[in-house]
């Protein structure tokens, strides 16, 4: 049986991915061009986590947090995995093949491309995270342990909602100000 701690690992990854992707729909909403720089680069770092802590999960099978190190049957999660977010193994394929190499080559190894227009989408990364949270949630109640919360869908919900107050908070009090040092 995997420990608590290794199953409470994995999942605070996976909150993460949907802190990171939540709040930067909610900025996104609010403020969708930012022109101060503080803000462009909040906007460009909630990608860059959102995709490394993916990748953390659902990445290479060596990363210490790879689903494969508490899941028992790989089949079984998997093809569960894939009807869920709903996606065939092609899909999913080039999916993970987006997201490492944008994590490879913009974040991990920055190899920035100053050309680059087209940034992965994150509803596959989202979907992904809800399936294997449920998966750890269970694992944890089997445990006796109570103190995350049952749907990380939900949270999510819950979580933009309050990243969108805050956001508009945010942007509303940096508004007047001017770009300076570009």
């Amino acid at each position: 049986m995997t420990n608590k701690e290794q199953l409470v690992i994995h999942l605070n990854r996976l909150v993460a991915v949907v802190r990171s992707v939540q709040m930067k729909r909610a900025l996104s909403e609010v403020c969708p061009e930012p022109t101060l720089v503080y803000w462009q680069v909040i906007h460009g770092d909630l990608l860059d986590v959102a995709v490394v802590e993916w990748c953390k999960i659902f990445g290479a099978d060596r990363e210490p947090t790879h689903w494969k190190k508490v899941v028992d049957d790989h089949d079984s999660f998997r093809r569960e995995l894939l009807t869920f977010v709903g996606v065939d193994d092609a899909t999913w394929s080039e999916y993970w093949k987006t997201m490492k190499a944008y994590r490879d080559a913009e974040v991990a190894h920055k190899f920035k491309n100053p050309d680059l227009t087209h940034y992965p989408s994150l509803e596959i990364a989202l979907q992904s995270s809800y399936f294997y949270y449920s998966y750890l949630i269970g694992k944890l109640r089997a445990q006796a342990e109570v103190l995350y919360p049952n749907d990380l869908k939900t949270y999510a919900q819950l979580f933009l909602e309050q990243a969108k107050s805050i956001s508009r908070l945010a942007i509303d009090a940096t508004a007047t100000l001017e770009e300076t040092l570009i």
